[in-house]
């Protein structure tokens, strides 16, 4: 039976979910598993673990206690790709940060399928490395990506990704008007 939700019950429910993220990611970010993971991976790692919970919850109405081995595929292998505009630089920090997050939260029992949800993540990485490299070759993101590095961006940290876009659009070419 398929549950009705109204518009203000699911932003509620959207809320819930990601103060919940917030709250966990916060105290993982203080944990002896953040610390085993590399500078890069640590800077991924906030922007990873939100958009994790964003997806489980938009795609699959999945909160961290609920998150199954089929939505978290679904998000790895789909989504992830073809909403987070980034490059391969930055997927490559995905395996590292969820492995050590969902780990946290099995033994901090925040849930109790995290270990299995973390063998999956590492088995579903090469697939989703693949599927970002199919959607960047030759597109104008990786031309840009390519600017970013000329100019000493750090191609895997979204901040600076979101610096160069800004850059781009001050020398973005308006549409002539007819």
């Amino acid at each position: 039976m398929e549950e009705k939700y109204n518009q203000n019950e699911v932003e509620e429910l959207f809320n819930d979910v990601m103060l919940e993220i917030e709250i966990v990611e916060k105290i993982f970010s203080k944990s002896l598993y953040y610390k085993q993971l590399s500078y890069k991976e640590q800077k991924s790692s906030q922007d990873i673990i939100y958009y994790l919970g964003e997806f489980m919850f938009d795609y699959h109405l999945e909160s961290v206690n609920t998150w199954s081995e089929i939505a978290i595929t679904d998000v790895l292998i789909s989504v992830f790709p073809s909403k987070i505009v980034a490059n391969s630089e930055f997927f490559n920090n995905v395996e590292a940060v969820l492995v050590k997050f969902l780990e946290f939260l099995y033994y901090s029992e925040k849930q109790v399928n995290c270990l299995v949800l973390a063998e999956k993540v590492k088995q579903l990485s090469v697939l989703m490395l693949n599927e970002v490299e199919v959607k960047l070759k030759g597109s104008n993101e990786e031309k840009m990506f390519g600017l970013g590095e000329e100019l000493g961006l750090d191609m895997s940290d979204l901040s600076d990704l979101d610096r160069l876009y800004k850059l781009v659009d001050l020398f973005e070419t308006p549409k002539k008007k007819d």
